[in-house]
């Protein structure tokens, strides 16, 4: 018999142990006991709401240490880069929210907004990684 609640506990399994097996980013054990303190939907979707944010600020705060560090045509082409980003981003969350439209259901709701947290988080990953790489230098 299959349990329609089951996806939703294997995402929420997966995503416990992802946000323990992080190098203890300050973000994402945040967003961990908010999410243990606000355990409603609603409250899942508000902790992940301030966790976005927080990873778009760091997105667009290496995005601007790295514009200050690179000659300007390496600076074009990280422009170009991150417009290109924003329009797969963009895609991706259409994309998202088109596949979680299938779903009936609350409990969905948060899963939708950790799918596109991690969009972000992992830019923001990538361009702190980036400028770590310039900065050895």
């Amino acid at each position: 018999m299959y349990n329609k609640y089951l996806p939703f506990l294997i995402y929420f399994i997966i995503f416990s142990f992802n946000i323990y097996a992080q190098d203890n980013n300050p973000i994402d054990k945040e967003l961990s006991e908010c999410m243990d303190k606000n355990p409603s939907t609603q409250g899942n979707i508000q902790c992940i709401d301030k966790a976005y944010e927080k990873w778009d600020k760091q997105l667009n705060d290496y995005y601007q240490k790295l514009l200050d560090k690179l000659d300007d045509k390496a600076d074009e082409k990280l422009k170009e880069a991150q417009r290109k980003w924003i329009e797969f981003r963009d895609l991706e969350f259409t994309n998202i929210e088109s596949i979680y439209s299938y779903k009936d259901g609350t409990m969905y709701l948060p899963m939708l907004a950790l799918d596109k947290m991690e969009i972000v988080k992992k830019r923001a990953i990538e361009l702190k990684s980036y400028y770590e790489i310039l900065m050895e230098y």
